[in-house]
């Protein structure tokens, strides 16, 4: 794999975009599952993203398993079918690199997130299927291991944002014995100036568009809705373990002192992938915020020797990381 090459050399490895947001725009079907669904019944579109994405120069694909636990699976009533979902999911990644001619070459990662199964129109977790912390742990064991029978390479946890259900997701993809790659996302909190978890109450700039007079409550990411210390959150998981660490789903102006926080705490590798979108949740639209030359110029100023896995979440496109890949 040429990823491994890259990391054992140093040089800079090459993630994809945001998987998501690439499949709501080509009419992948959404749902309060995220983009789960369309692994099912869009099966063409999710092939044609990792295509995308690996004609632009990417080294490792992601899975579309982000939100594909079965608590999650449930909201639409289907988490008979978790096995199914992530596997098939893997399956269409493998399809894209055979149909690109990089198989043995381009790597495919396996997606695991916190991501609770939304409320019908709202960006609130459905208390239906907010499972208890023992289920939800052990819905994260049989997803991690599912990914790893299904061959992924690596397992990449994405938009970890607190402690409670983030050690319990770290915890069980560490048991596969497979490299495991830690994503969080942070923002400013607009009360202290402090860095948290990512928190859409704390945040400076709402990266939501929705119509209040729908929503009974406040959006939030996850049940507690708790504002979070990012050092807590990191001290925390780096002590338990990984192999890399980094920066996601969190937009450029929230990623300065969430990257310096990692730095002061770990030494290894560390990834970034910033997301640059407003999402639009009545629409389930992705409304890009820079175009293809300010995103790669605004990478490269958080570029360093110690961040070597570089990529996109939401709104990143193909367009996008090609114009960064072109710039090294």
């Amino acid at each position: 794999m040429i990823y491994k090459e890259k990391l054992n050399n140093n040089s800079k490895i090459f993630l994809d975009g945001g998987n998501g947001s690439e499949i709501a725009k080509l009419g992948g079907d959404m749902s309060p599952a995220f983009a789960a669904l369309s692994t099912i019944t869009s099966p063409d579109i999710v092939v044609k993203v990792h295509e995308n994405f690996i004609n632009a120069g990417c080294d490792i694909i992601t899975a579309n398993t982000f939100a594909t636990s079965r608590h999650v699976l449930q909201s639409l009533n289907r988490e008979n079918e978790t096995i199914e979902f992530l596997t098939g999911s893997v399956e269409l990644a493998r399809k894209a690199l055979k149909n690109c001619n990089k198989e043995n070459q381009v790597a495919i990662a396996g997606s695991l997130s916190n991501f609770f199964a939304l409320k019908e129109n709202e960006f609130v977790p459905d208390p239906r299927f907010i499972p208890s912390f023992k289920q939800e742990e052990e819905n994260y064991i049989e997803a991690a291991n599912t990914l790893k029978n299904s061959g992924v390479d690596i397992l990449i946890l994405e938009m970890l944002l607190d402690i409670d259900h983030s050690q319990l997701l770290l915890n069980a993809a560490l048991q596969t014995g497979l490299p495991v790659w830690v994503g969080l996302s942070c923002c400013v909190n607009k009360y202290d100036n402090t860095i948290v978890g990512r928190n859409f109450r704390a945040e400076k700039e709402k990266s939501l568009i929705y119509d209040e007079k729908i929503y009974q409550e406040q959006p939030k990411f996850l049940p507690e809705d708790d504002i979070i210390l990012f050092e807590d959150i990191i001290k925390t998981l780096t002590n338990i373990g990984g192999d890399v660490y980094g920066i996601m789903h969190t937009w450029f102006q929230d990623s300065y002192g969430g990257l310096k926080i990692i730095k002061d705490h770990w030494s290894g590798p560390m990834m970034y992938y910033p997301e640059i979108h407003k999402f639009d949740t009545s629409t389930h639209e992705a409304i890009a915020t820079c175009n293809e030359d300010e995103f790669a110029n605004s990478c490269l100023e958080f570029i360093d020797d110690q961040i070597q896995i570089i990529g996109g979440c939401c709104g990143v496109s193909d367009n996008h990381l090609k114009k960064l890949i072109e710039r090294f």
